[in-house]
């Protein structure tokens, strides 16, 4: 077996542990980004202490290190899924980050930058239905959920290989995991007598 890949991967993880969220955030207000709202790094929460420029900018810093991983895994020669798995491991590296005691992002950016990069038409697919859920529901994580369910599909569709889909399927249950707050029940208010 090739060492190559598992120099790779590695790699990949940490590199999706670079937060910007958390490094903006403590650069600019000197704050723990993870110590707001949702208590995540990604750019909706670095966002309450950013404002909207520094949502585009999180977003595009971890768009980017997606990209990037995939791009070095295939520039090191990994195919054949290996690729993916390079995707699927920056997405885990940014929810889980060793650095930041794996209390990381819900690695929807690392996801967008990684498959723009390996199958764009299929995560451009799920990008409109996300963007249609949203129009007719207003509920963004929930649009975005739905939309990254059908990645997998979309993945197999545009490629018929197996470890493609299986990675894709990984990430996509990685990021519903670290979405999984959004699963539970609202509280309801209890009636005083």
């Amino acid at each position: 077996m090739e060492v190559l890949p598992w120099l790779v991967l590695p790699a990949a993880y940490l590199l999706g542990g670079f937060s910007a969220g958390y490094w903006l955030v403590r650069l600019r207000t000197g704050a723990d980004v993870r110590t707001q709202g949702s208590g995540a790094t990604g750019a909706t929460n670095s966002a309450r202490l950013l404002g909207k420029g520094g949502f585009a900018l999180v977003l595009l810093l971890d768009a980017l290190k997606g990209a990037l991983a995939v791009v070095v895994a295939r520039a090191a020669g990994l195919t054949g899924g290996w690729e993916f798995a390079a995707g699927t491991a920056v997405v885990a590296g940014h929810v889980w980050p060793v650095q930041l005691r794996f209390r990381g992002g819900r690695g929807l950016g690392p996801l967008l930058g990684a498959w723009l990069t390996l199958a764009p038409v299929a995560i451009g697919i799920c990008m409109v239905v996300a963007g249609v859920g949203w129009a007719i529901s207003k509920r963004r994580i929930w649009s975005g959920l739905f939309g990254t369910l059908l990645l997998p599909v979309t993945t197999w569709w545009f490629t018929r290989s197996p470890p493609a889909t299986a990675c894709t399927a990984i990430a996509f249950c990685i990021i519903t995991f670290a979405h999984r707050s959004h699963f539970r029940p609202a509280a309801t208010p209890s009636a005083n007598p």
